[in-house]
C-alpha cells in the first residue's frame, strides 16, 4: 500500500519523467477509456511519450473517441516504462492478463473513485466521492498546465456522462455538473457523445437483449429481480460479452425493485460473472461483491465467482434476499418507534 497524494505531486512526477504507460481495467467502459485517452493526449501536448494499454479491446461505443485506434491490446509489444498510470482500477487483478507486466513497473500511479480500491499503487489518488475517474484526469490536466481541447473534452465528458448514468445516479454531484459544463465550453458535444454511446447498438446486442428479457425473473415481493445470460445465448445471437453491458439496468428499473442482478456464464471456464445494482441505500452490493473477491460502489458492484451459473445463482440470490430482509426489517423497526 502506497501513499495517498494530491494532483500536485502527480503533476510534478509528469514533469520529471519522459514517458508513461496508461492502463485500465478489463471490459473497459467509457470512463476507463475516456480518462486514459484524455491523459495520453495531455501528456503528448507536454512532449511526453504515452502508450495506452488494455487487456481487452476498446468497446464499440468508445471507438469514436480520438486516439482509440492506437490503444494497445493484450500482448502487444510496448516500450519499457518507469511509470504507469493505472486508471479506474481498484485492484491489480482487474487489469486482467496485463497485470503481471504492469506490476513489474517501478512506479504505479493509481487514480480511481471506487470505494473498494486497495490503494495498491506507489502513489494513490483515490476518492470515492468523485463521480468518475475522468473527474480526476480533468483536474490533473489543469494542474499540468495543459489546455483542454475538443478531443480531450470529449473523452472526459464521455466518462462523466456514463458513470453518472446520464446524470441520474446517486453519485451525480454538483462538481460533476460543473465539470461537465466546463467540458462543453471546451467543445464537447453532448448530442454526439450520447449518440455514439447510447444510440448506436449492434443488431446482435438487441437480439441478445430480447432473449435475456424473456427470462427476466422477479421475486414475489418484487424486491429482487434478475436476468441470466448463457453461453448458448451469446452463440445464437452472434453477440459478445461486451454487448451485455448495461443489461442489469433493465431489471433495476422495474418499479419496486431494490436489488437487480445479472448472472453471466463466462466463455471457456466454469465461472459466473455477476453485476449487481442497489436501489436501497441500506443494501450495499459492494459489500456483497467483496465476499467473492469483487467490488465496485455501494449501489453498483460486481464479481467473477467460480462455479456454474445455477450454483452461483442459488447462493448469491440467497445472500441478497437476506440483505433485503434485513433492510425491510429495519423499515419495520423504524416505523414502530
Amino acid at each position: 500500500m502506497g501513499d495517498q497524494v494530491r494532483p500536485e505531486r502527480i503533476a510534478q512526477l509528469v514533469r520529471e519523467e519522459e514517458s508513461f504507460l496508461i492502463c485500465g481495467h478489463v471490459r473497459p467502459d467509457p470512463d476507463c477509456v475516456g480518462s486514459q485517452l484524455a491523459l495520453s493526449h495531455a501528456l503528448r501536448k507536454m512532449g511526453r511519450g504515452a502508450e495506452v494499454w488494455l487487456a481487452d479491446r476498446v468497446p464499440d461505443n468508445c471507438l469514436f473517441l480520438a486516439g482509440s485506434s492506437s490503444v494497445h491490446q493484450g500482448d502487444a509489444p510496448l516500450r519499457e516504462h518507469r511509470v504507469a498510470f493505472v486508471l479506474d482500477t481498484p485492484k491489480p487483478e482487474r487489469l486482467g492478463r496485463i497485470a503481471e507486466r504492469v506490476l513489474r513497473i517501478p512506479v504505479i500511479v493509481n487514480i480511481d473513485h471506487h470505494p473498494s480500491n486497495t490503494l495498491w499503487g506507489r502513489y494513490n489518488w483515490v476518492d470515492p466521492k468523485a463521480s468518475a475517474t475522468s473527474e480526476f484526469i480533468q483536474l490533473l490536466i489543469h494542474e499540468m498546465g495543459i489546455e483542454i481541447d475538443r478531443e480531450i473534452a470529449t473523452c472526459l465528458y464521455a466518462g462523466i456522462l456514463t458513470d453518472t448514468g446520464r446524470f441520474c445516479y446517486s453519485n451525480t454531484s454538483p462538481s460533476a455538473h460543473t465539470m461537465a459544463a466546463e467540458l462543453l465550453r471546451y467543445g464537447a458535444n453532448p448530442e454526439e457523445v450520447s449518440r455514439h454511446i447510447y444510440g448506436s447498438s449492434r443488431i446482435q446486442k438487441i437480439r441478445l437483449l430480447a432473449r435475456v428479457l424473456q427470462g427476466l425473473r422477479v421475486d414475489d415481493d418484487g424486491a429482487l429481480a434478475w436476468v441470466r445470460i448463457t453461453r448458448e445465448m451469446y452463440g445464437e445471437c452472434g453477440a459478445s460479452t461486451e454487448d451485455a453491458d448495461g443489461f442489469v439496468n433493465y431489471a433495476r428499473d422495474i418499479n419496486g425493485v431494490r436489488v437487480a442482478v445479472l448472472l453471466e456464464e463466462m466463455p471457456g471456464r466454469e465461472h459466473t460473472r455477476v453485476s449487481m445494482r442497489s436501489q436501497d441505500s441500506r443494501i450495499d452490493v459492494n459489500e456483497i461483491a467483496a465476499r467473492y473477491g469483487g467490488g465496485g460502489h455501494h449501489a453498483a458492484a460486481g464479481a467473477v465467482i467460480p462455479g456454474r451459473l445455477e450454483h452461483v445463482e442459488e447462493k448469491l440470490l440467497g445472500e441478497i434476499r437476506e440483505a433485503v430482509r434485513r433492510a425491510q426489517h429495519g423499515d419495520r423497526i423504524s416505523r414502530g418507534k
